[in-house]
């Protein structure tokens, strides 16, 4: 799978869909290929959510 591909997949994973719906769309690429794209995203995401960074600019 090349990045476009990859960035496609990501795209619909964004949108809420899940992996039997990724499969089901995406049949050209393997099923690890897909879940290795859907739980890496979903990885990314839950660290981004879980980090809190405050900035405060005090000038």
């Amino acid at each position: 799978m090349n990045k476009k591909d990859q960035m496609t997949v990501e795209n619909f994973v964004s949108t809420g869909m899940d992996l039997e719906t990724l499969y089901s769309c995406f049949q050209d690429f393997s099923k690890e290929e897909i879940a290795e794209v859907y739980n890496n995203y979903k990885a990314t995401q839950a660290e981004l959510e879980n980090s809190s960074s405050v900035s405060i600019n005090c000038s």
